[in-house]
């Protein structure tokens, strides 16, 4: 597997297969991305009837994204910010980075491509970032990766994505 953090060109080369990929992960997440107006919204309880991923993809293209490569073909990707505030990641945690979406073509899954790509973002080109992320309480596969690399739990927002799912914050410091 081969990473590459996209330059504007490149993202522009790779506009289509990136939009490809998020579309086709849409219903993968809760709520679906269609459902959202950008990577950082805070307001998770989505409209069900609004259905349009481009405002989301718009906002993601404005970000850091490191593609992944599978024998020559971009397979999936992980979106971030580089020193990323909200209400819940401040100042003090700078230099960090805050990864926004991970998807993946469905042929990819099970190849270990999140670990892979987690693994070059935090051990190859940001050593020295705190690394933030968000995901739903019900996302064990995702959590279970985080908490292999060392994540905590920063902040739980009970029902924040409907009832009985939470939206977790999970941070690694740099130094773990």
């Amino acid at each position: 597997m081969e990473f590459r953090v996209l330059n504007k060109s490149e993202k522009n080369q790779y506009r289509e297969e990136l939009l490809e990929i998020l579309s086709i992960n849409d219903k993968n997440f809760i709520p679906p991305l269609s459902q959202r107006s950008s990577t950082t919204q805070a307001n998770l309880q989505g409209s069900a009837e609004k259905a349009d991923i481009l405002p989301y993809f718009n906002k993601m293209m404005e970000q850091n994204i490191l593609a992944m490569f599978f024998e020559g073909k971009l397979c999936g990707f992980v979106s971030y910010i580089d020193n990323y505030i909200s209400d819940v990641i401040t100042t003090e945690t700078h230099p960090n980075i805050y990864l926004s979406t991970l998807a993946l073509r469905p042929e990819t899954r099970g190849m270990g491509a999140t670990k892979k790509a987690y693994a070059h973002l935090f051990f190859e080109r940001y050593p020295d970032r705190n690394v933030y992320t968000r995901t739903w309480s019900t996302n064990g596969p995702h959590t279970h990766i985080l908490e292999g690399f060392g994540f905590g739990e920063l902040k739980r927002l009970p029902n924040d994505r409907g009832e009985g799912i939470d939206t977790v914050y999970f941070y690694k410091n740099r130094e773990q």
